[in-house]
This record gives C-alpha cells, sequence and structure tokens, in this order.
C-alpha cells in the first residue's frame, strides 16, 4: 500500500490536499473558541475528504472494512429513524440532525486520511487540539472565577456546564504529566520542564475548581493504575536504571500525587457529603428512597433506561427520542424540564440504536485503540502511551456523563480517534506527511 501512502505533489488534486490540511487545522483549533467556523471547516474538509476518496487508486484501502462498518450503521439508522418517526412525531424534526451527530463519528476516517500514518502530523494535530482548548481557556477565564473556584465554588468558566471543560482538564493534566515523565526520561530542555510542569498545575487547578466526580475518579482510577505498572516496572529495571532518574521519577511521581490529594481533598469531601443520603438509601436497598440528587438523578434514569433498552434491545428507540422517554417516565416535572439524557453514553447508544448501534461504535474504536498501540513499538512510545490513557480515561467518565452526544465527546473521538485510526488504516510512517520537523 506505499502507493496509497503518498501525497500527491501537483495538479488539483493537491490543492485539494491543502485544502483539506487547512479546513482540518481550523476545525481541530476553534471549535471552541467559535463554532460557527468550526463547522464551516468541517464542511469544507468533508467535501476535500470525498474528493480524495474517490481518486484513491489502492481498492483495497478504498474499500476498507472501516467503510462498510460505515455503511451498516447508517443502514441501522435509516431503518431506526422511521420507527423513532412514528412512535415520537414530536420530536420527528430533531431525529435527522441526531442521527448524523452520531455519524459523525465516523468522521475520524476522514481525519485518518489525511495524517495517512504520519507521526509528525499527528503530533501536529494533536498539537492544535491542545492549542485550541488553551486559547479558549484564556479567552473565557477570568481571574475572579478562578478565585471563586480556589475559594471552594464550582466554576464552569462559561462552557456547557463544568463536566464538560472537566473532562478537558483532564486531558491537560494528562498531557502535562506524560510531558514530565518523558522530560525525565530523555532530559528535555527546561522550557520543556516548564511548559510540562504549567499544563500539570492548570490540569490539577482544573479539576479542582470545576468539580467534577466522575473526573476525579477517572483520574484516581488512572493514576493508581500507573503507579502500579511504574513500580513494577521499576523493580524489574532498577539494576539498569541510573538512580537520579529513578529518584526523580519517584519524587515527581509523589509530588504530583501530593499535589492533587492536597489540593482536592477538602472539595472531594465537601462534594461526596451531599450524596450521603443517595449513599445510605443505595446501601439499604431502598430505591424509593434515592433522593433526585445529582448522583441519585443518575440511579433513577439509569434504572429507567435499563427497562426501556429491554423493550427494544436490538436497534433502539431512535437518536432524538432520549428526551421523549424522559418525558414519558416516573419523574418529577422538574427533571423532564431540566434533562433530556441519561448521563452515561453507553446508555445513550443502546437507547439510540440499540446492541447494534453500540457493537459498530465499539468495533470503530477498537480499530481506533488497535492504531493506537501500534506507537508503543516505536521511538513515539511516550505518545502512544498518553492517548491509551486518554482513551481509558474518556471511557471511564463516559459511564457518569453522555460526552458523546455533545460536541465536547464527539470532537475527542473525531480528531484523536483519527490518530489512531491514521495507524490503523495506513501503519507508523514518521515520514510521511506536510508537518514534518
Amino acid at each position: 500500500m506505499q502507493s496509497s501512502r503518498e501525497e500527491p505533489k501537483n495538479g488539483w488534486m493537491a490543492k485539494n490536499h491543502a485544502v483539506g490540511w487547512v479546513a482540518l487545522t481550523i476545525y481541530a483549533f476553534a471549535w471552541l473558541i467559535n463554532f460557527d467556523v468550526s463547522r464551516a471547516a468541517e464542511s469544507v474538509f468533508i467535501l476535500c475528504f470525498v474528493i480524495a476518496w474517490f481518486k484513491e487508486p489502492d481498492p483495497a484501502l478504498k474499500w476498507n472494512k472501516v467503510f462498510l462498518l460505515l455503511m451498516a450503521f447508517v443502514a441501522l439508522q435509516v431503518g431506526v429513524y422511521f420507527f423513532a418517526v412514528d412512535r415520537f412525531p414530536d420530536v420527528a424534526d430533531g431525529q435527522v440532525k441526531a442521527a448524523r451527530h452520531m455519524t459523525k463519528l465516523f468522521l475520524c476516517i476522514a481525519v485518518a486520511w489525511w495524517l495517512r500514518g504520519s507521526v509528525n502530523a499527528a503530533k501536529y494535530l494533536l498539537l492544535v487540539f491542545i492549542a485550541g482548548i488553551l486559547v479558549s481557556l484564556v479567552l473565557n477565564s477570568s481571574v475572579d472565577a478562578w478565585r471563586a473556584g480556589l475559594s471552594g465554588s464550582r466554576v464552569d468558566f462559561g462552557y456547557t456546564n463544568a463536566q464538560h471543560i472537566a473532562f478537558y482538564f483532564g486531558l491537560l493534566l494528562i498531557m502535562g504529566a506524560g510531558w514530565l515523565f518523558k522530560c525525565i526520561g530523555t532530559g528535555d530542555a527546561k522550557y520543556e520542564w516548564g511548559a510540562a510542569l504549567a499544563l500539570t498545575v492548570l490540569g490539577v487547578a482544573g479539576g479542582v475548581v470545576t468539580q467534577t466526580r466522575a473526573v476525579w475518579l477517572a483520574l484516581g482510577l488512572i493514576f493508581l493504575g500507573l503507579m502500579v505498572v511504574g513500580l513494577l516496572c521499576l523493580l524489574k529495571h532498577r539494576r539498569s536504571l541510573p538512580r537520579s532518574k529513578l529518584l526523580l521519577s519517584c519524587v515527581v511521581a509523589v509530588g504530583v500525587l501530593a499535589l492533587s490529594v492536597s489540593t482536592i481533598a477538602p472539595v472531594i469531601e465537601k462534594r461526596f457529603l451531599q450524596e450521603q443520603e443517595v449513599m445510605e438509601a443505595l446501601a439499604a436497598g431502598k430505591m424509593v428512597d434515592v433522593p433526585f440528587t445529582s448522583i441519585g438523578i443518575r440511579v433513577h434514569t439509569w434504572s429507567y433506561a435499563l427497562d426501556k433498552i429491554q423493550e427494544r434491545p436490538l436497534t433502539g428507540w431512535g437518536a432524538k427520542s432520549r428526551g421523549a422517554l424522559i418525558d414519558e417516565g416516573p419523574f418529577p416535572d422538574w427533571l423532564k424540564v431540566r434533562f433530556g439524557h441519561f448521563h452515561n453514553s453507553y446508555l445513550e447508544l443502546l437507547l439510540a440504536y440499540g446492541v447494534l448501534g453500540l457493537a459498530a461504535i465499539a468495533i470503530l474504536t477498537a480499530m481506533i485503540l488497535k492504531g493506537t498501540v501500534a506507537l508503543l513499538a516505536t521511538p513515539h512510545r511516550h505518545w502512544g502511551m498518553g492517548l491509551l490513557i486518554s482513551w481509558a480515561f474518556f471511557f471511564i467518565i463516559n459511564v457518569f456523563e453522555s460526552y458523546l452526544i455533545f460536541n465536547s465527546g464527539m470532537y475527542f473521538f473525531i480528531v484523536v480517534g483519527g490518530v489512531g485510526m491514521s495507524f490503523y488504516l495506513f501503519g507508523k510512517n514518521a515520514n510521511t506527511g506536510t508537518i514534518t520537523r
């Protein structure tokens, strides 16, 4: 498949390739800053991808099984659509838009088409994505908001809600901490140490002020797992590692842990005490006594969602039917007005498109992860490890919030998923791509 990896050198296809790169860059950078600009870039990028796909000379790549998966998913959506508009006529107009949002998860294929297995291009796109998040934070946050957050108030900086920006603070923490450990191993320049430390501190501070329990749980589980794996690796290679690096690794790990615990502990205690009544009712097995608090709402809606999934387990109820299902449920009126989703991406997929829909997205994700794992066998393994940790983080927090049905989860899946998909489709090729060292 070497020919399919080669980039167009001249002619109108070269122009299409260049325009696609510009559109993809704007798309990944601007979505949190100006969504309309990002959406316009998305349309241009999709058009460029369709042209590039039609001109692809390699039939094995052009008709890769991932495209068959896409066609199967769209066929499922079409079939469910007719049921959904008949069953829920009041939300019929929104079914196509909601279904299109789900289909956009497959745009990771288009991103992969432009990266074409290039490590350098992947680094460039990820850095653009992170830079967009940082610029958006600068534009939306204020000293007063940070001061209020660090004083114990929960802040969301004007985003959809605190859970969504907390997700990105978690990603910044993962990137910063991973960068710090890379600096230890490779002896990078002082400015890299400074940038890595700044990202780590920003991620910790953001996790504190957004007060999102799902993010705390995910980061805690990941950090605990990494500590265990790291200690086992250090014990295994303790004789071959210089004592200075061994000591520095321990100091950094303990430092990050101490900073996180000392900063977050009081806030965690406050947030979990608010749910004490829920925990007691659940421990006693009395669902009827579970109050409609943050966790209580999830318990009640999840129980109801499981009942509705059992009614249509294979194909679900339709992408926009979640709000209508909640309206039919045994919930207080204020909850029906305030919430139109189930705070769990896996339940959302099952409710929308059943086991078949969930299986399709799971297969797509498995392809992405397979490509990402391939990076571990290269000199860029720290990037591969960082991406895998980010995916683990994403999987955990989606148990407690429906990130996939919002732009926050969709953009992560498309951009970060596109990186993994590129290595799945094209293999590893550090010298391919328009982005060079």
